[in-house]
């Protein structure tokens, strides 16, 4: 198991044990060990038994429960609370936003048990009846389970490549020559991905794949295998002779509507059986379209996209002055270390209280430190920044004599999410316009799969950013990637610079690069687009 596969279930188990009515000493001794499991930058299955137990939150009842899963992938403590609690009521616990507290009410006192059935109450307003249920919140919590019901069995881009890697090693393993490929939205590099696919060119029986336990199949229909992992992670397999992997492959990426626009672009010609997928491109006597780019019809023109290796420096990154797992001098020099020309330091502002935000003494003790770095570390530069909070007014969180004092202030939106669309637009278009700002951080505030953006008038904003030339981040935490690649070919078109940012609490969250990247690449983004592909953006 993972550190993360680790840490949530401890975060389940508090969870459950909170809807229980258990001790809440215990219960704050689990979400501690979730919150510091979660951080580990090294595998717990390396760590000794004194290791594990070393961990900050961590004794020896909590190591003997992550020895457990280590071993065995299971808790015992975690499967006695799973056997007393309904499953349907187990799953009300994931919806974002809706707590055990209220999660027992629903349980206990309305008697009910299950997500399509709790939708229901809301839809005929049976809560209201409830201590700590008003209409406002019984709405809310309507449309947190419409979000839920509908993004259920999605995967974010990492978790979707994860599995698609392990999938096609495994298949390599048993069905020895095949060509095998990850296709469909995870090879367009889509944000989430609904069915994780995969191309199999074989001549033989594909049935060695299935062990049963591993990878099991479920529905058979000519070359088409259904078939789930044992985490129970539905897998789409497409077979294919080999001589016609190329033509296959290329079916299989493109969503339909590209496919179609380049089938009726043209007519006459047989793609079929092609062992290269080039082959098609060339056939078509066409410039070879990228599989990203394939999301609609077919692009006009193929711009040079952006790569990895087009960033010179890492923006948006935490310290443990803040939040972060690692110092100020080791997130430094790991960047360093991975041949960034530069790395910009944006611990959390005041404000986020929850974050240990810096109050203004200790962001001039860190202003100390990063000059002291600097002429270690140079050439290398630090830039001294800060992730501001938008306060409810659209202000940032400090008096301007000291916010003159950062080389870059990204200004993001924590708190208060539920405003309208007017009020949220008003609130970033002025943060946007406070003279300090130089990128706009995760501007929808969207967590993938677990919470929608909130609304902003794009035009508005947009017409701020190029006013203020501020840019605005492509967030790169793939539970984020806001902006929306959608917004990225407009943005770009105005002349506003795309950031990407790892938003990185520890050295392993630099490398979330790779993801603002594949979806940036979605969005048509150059490196003349993008502002951290120069130094500062062309300072």
């Amino acid at each position: 198991m993972t550190n993360k596969q680790i840490a949530y279930a401890f975060d389940e188990l508090a969870n459950l044990m909170e809807l229980h009515e258990e001790d809440d000493f215990r219960i704050r001794s689990y979400r501690n060990a979730y919150l510091n499991l979660r951080k580990l930058d090294r595998p717990l299955a390396e760590m000794s038994d004194a290791e594990v137990k070393g961990i900050k939150g961590v004794g020896p009842a909590i190591a003997g429960k992550i020895r457990e899963l280590l071993t065995g992938g299971k808790m015992a403590t975690l499967d006695k609370y799973l056997e007393k609690t309904p499953p349907g009521v187990v799953e009300m616990l994931e919806v974002n936003g809706f707590g055990p507290k209220k999660v027992r009410v629903v349980w206990q006192d309305m008697g009910i048990e299950s997500i399509g059935e709790l939708w229901y109450a809301c839809n005929e307003n049976r809560l209201v009846e409830f201590k700590g249920f008003g209409l406002k919140t019984q709405e809310d919590l309507k449309n947190k389970l419409e979000y839920f019901l509908k993004s259920r069995d999605k995967l974010h881009l990492d978790a979707a490549e994860e599995e698609a890697d392990f999938v096609c090693t495994w298949l390599s393993g048993k069905l020895p020559g095949a060509r095998v490929a990850p296709v469909g939205e995870l090879r367009r590099n889509c944000p989430v991905v609904s069915t994780v696919e995969i191309l199999v060119g074989y001549s033989g029986d594909l049935s060695p794949a299935f062990d049963g336990e591993t990878l099991t199949l479920e529905q058979q229909t000519e070359q088409l295998y259904r078939a789930r992992l044992e985490n129970n992670t539905a897998i789409l397999i497409h077979a294919c002779a080999p001589e016609a992997f190329g033509s296959r492959l290329f079916k299989h990426t493109g969503s339909q509507a590209f496919v179609e626009a380049f089938a009726k672009a043209h007519p006459g010609i047989d793609f079929k059986n092609l062992e290269n997928e080039a082959q098609v491109f060339d056939k078509a006597n066409m410039p070879y379209v990228v599989p990203e780019l394939r999301e609609q019809a077919l692009p006009k023109q193929i711009p040079d996209l952006i790569t990895e290796e087009d960033l010179k420096g890492v923006l948006h990154v935490h310290t443990t002055w803040s939040d972060g797992l690692h110092s100020l001098r080791d997130m430094c020099d790991y960047a360093r270390s991975l041949g960034y020309s530069y790395i910009g330091i944006t611990d959390h502002s005041q404000s986020a209280f929850y974050a240990n935000g810096l109050k203004p003494d200790r962001v001039l003790a860190q202003m100390e430190e990063i000059d002291a770095l600097n002429a270690e570390f140079a050439p290398f530069r630090i830039f001294k920044g800060i992730e501001s909070d938008i306060l409810n007014d659209g202000s940032l969180d400090y008096e301007p004599a000291l916010l003159e004092k950062f080389d870059f202030i990204i200004a993001s939106v924590h708190s208060n999410l539920k405003m309208s669309r007017e009020k949220a637009t008003e609130r970033v278009v002025r943060a946007i316009e406070n003279p300090f700002t130089t990128i706009l951080g995760h501007p929808t505030g969207r967590l993938l799969l677990s919470r929608e953006g909130y609304p902003l008038d794009w035009d508005a904003v947009f017409e701020a950013c190029v006013k203020h030339k501020v840019a605005i981040e492509l967030n790169a935490n793939p539970y984020r990637l806001d902006i929306d690649w959608t917004l990225i070919p407009e943005a770009t078109r105005r002349g506003i610079r795309i950031s990407i940012n790892p938003d990185a609490h520890s050295k392993d969250g630099i490398h979330d690069i790779r993801y603002g990247v594949m979806v940036a690449r979605k969005g048509g983004l150059t490196a003349a687009g993008c502002f951290n592909a120069g130094m500062m953006g062309g300072e």
